[in-house]
C-alpha cells in the first residue's frame, strides 16, 4: 500500500510537470504569434504580389498645362525671333491672359501685330503697355509708326516728338517725324526733319539710311516748291 501510494504521488508530479511545462509551451506560442506580421515580408528575390483590389484603377491623362508667364514670354520672344509673329502673339496673349499688366508682353504683342500690319491692335497695346511702363521710348516710336500707318499723322508726330525731347539723337524718330510732318502736309517742318536724320544717318554711318532720307527729302522739296 505504501509503495502504491508512493506511485500515486509520482504519478500526479509528472502530470502537474506536464501541465506546466505545456500552459509555458502554449504562452509562448502565442507571444511568438503576436510579435509575427500578418504577412512574411518577401525574399530579394521574390516578387511582391500585389492584391488587385488595392490597386486604384488607371486614371484618365490630365490635359497639359499652361505654360507659366515667363515662359510664355520666352516662347513668345523665341517665335518673333523667327519671324512667326502669329505664334509669337499667341504665346504673349497665354502671358497676358495669367497676368494682364505684364508691360513687356504687351509691348512685344504690338510689335509682332505692327509686324502683321495689324496697326489698330498694335496701337491699343502700346498704349497699354505704355500707361505701365511710360519711359518705354521704343513703345511711343513704334506706337508712331504704326498710327502714321493708320493715318494719324498728328497724333504720330506728338509721339515722335516725345523720343526726341528724351533722344535728341534718335535719327529714326527724326525720319518717321518728317515723313509724318509730309503726310500733314507740313512740307518746311518735314524738311527740317529729314535734313536731321540724314545728318544723323551720316555720323552713324548708316549711309543706306541716310540715302533713303535724301530721296525723301527731294519729294519734301518738291511739295514746298508747289506751294504758292
Amino acid at each position: 500500500m505504501k509503495n502504491f501510494a508512493q506511485y500515486q504521488q509520482c504519478l500526479q508530479a509528472v502530470s502537474l510537470s506536464l501541465m506546466v511545462f505545456g500552459s509555458i509551451s502554449l504562452s509562448a506560442g502565442t507571444l511568438r504569434a503576436q510579435s509575427m506580421p500578418e504577412t512574411a515580408s518577401p525574399t530579394p528575390d521574390q516578387p511582391v504580389q500585389s492584391n488587385p483590389e488595392s490597386v486604384p484603377a488607371p486614371q484618365a491623362p490630365t490635359p497639359a498645362s499652361q505654360p507659366s508667364v515667363p515662359e510664355a514670354v520666352r516662347l513668345g520672344d523665341d517665335r518673333y525671333a523667327q519671324a512667326d509673329y502669329k505664334g509669337a502673339i499667341e504665346a504673349y496673349s497665354q502671358a497676358l491672359a495669367a497676368y494682364k499688366l505684364n508691360a513687356y508682353a504687351l509691348y512685344n504683342r504690338a510689335n509682332a501685330y505692327r509686324q502683321l500690319e495689324e496697326y489698330e491692335a498694335a496701337i491699343a497695346d502700346y498704349t497699354t503697355a505704355l500707361k505701365l511702363a511710360p519711359d518705354n521710348l521704343f513703345a511711343y516710336l513704334y506706337r508712331g509708326m504704326a498710327l502714321y500707318e493708320e493715318q494719324q499723322p498728328e497724333a504720330a508726330i506728338a509721339d515722335f516728338s516725345k523720343v526726341i525731347e528724351q533722344n535728341p539723337q534718335n535719327a529714326l524718330a527724326f525720319q518717321k517725324r518728317g515723313e509724318s510732318h509730309l503726310a500733314n502736309e507740313d512740307s518746311e517742318a518735314a524738311i527740317q526733319d529729314l535734313q536731321k536724320a540724314e545728318s544723323l544717318y551720316q555720323k552713324e554711318g548708316k549711309f543706306s539710311k541716310q540715302s533713303q532720307v535724301s530721296k525723301q527729302l527731294k519729294k519734301a522739296r518738291a511739295a514746298q516748291s508747289k506751294k504758292p
